[in-house]
């Protein structure tokens, strides 16, 4: 979800939790997925690692772990990748671990951490700083609710506020902001025509 990995980097995210089903083994495609447990060889594990240093974060990871004997009879085909093997563990900044995967075992992982940590990851790559690049790119991040079909009633009752923050910033009249607003939401609704 890269979009939303930047909008976490752009807000100062400094410690990201994950939840995994746990780890795997993948070997060609997605059908032929073998656990390994401890194996190193996860998909999970990169992605894990290139979060936290690409956002400069802390990650905290938890993976799934479910013994073998505690598999529910319906389950067991679902489950005969043995999904939930474990991996919980905690990144760095610098995408090391400061607390290696803990697999097939229940267990509650945790570590110290240095928050400063963060500042000497971007001392060397700050993707939110001067490799950003925002002279070319730009993210827009909707602070409101939102549905696939557009903005929940709640969201479009602070549109006054944003309306009159937008107006100040770019010297706009508020009125004809509004009633821009008013004519798209009508059109959206289907009560005007074009």
């Amino acid at each position: 979800m890269t979009l939303l990995r930047a909008a976490m980097a752009i807000k100062g995210e400094e410690i990201h939790c994950a939840v995994w089903p746990g780890w795997w083994t993948m070997e060609r495609h997605l059908g032929a997925k073998r656990a390994k447990a401890g194996a190193r060889e996860c998909d999970i594990e990169p992605a894990i690692r290139e979060y936290a240093i690409e956002n400069q974060t802390f990650v905290v990871s938890s993976s799934w772990y479910l013994p073998p004997e505690e598999i529910p009879s319906e389950l067991a085909e679902e489950m005969r990748y043995n999904l939930a093997v474990g991996g919980s563990c905690i990144v760095n900044p610098a995408g090391l671990f400061v607390r290696e995967p803990v697999f097939e075992e229940e267990t509650i992982v945790w570590a110290d951490i240095d928050l400063e940590d963060r500042q000497l990851a971007k001392a060397y790559l700050d993707g939110v700083g001067h490799y950003a690049r925002f002279d070319l790119l730009s993210l827009d991040i909707r602070e409101e609710a939102w549905t696939p079909a557009g903005p929940k009633p709640a969201a479009l009752a602070g549109a006054g506020r944003r309306l009159a923050e937008l107006a100040e910033r770019y010297e706009a009249d508020v009125r004809k902001l509004e009633a821009l607003v008013e004519r798209l939401l009508a059109k959206g609704e289907g009560r005007e025509s074009t």
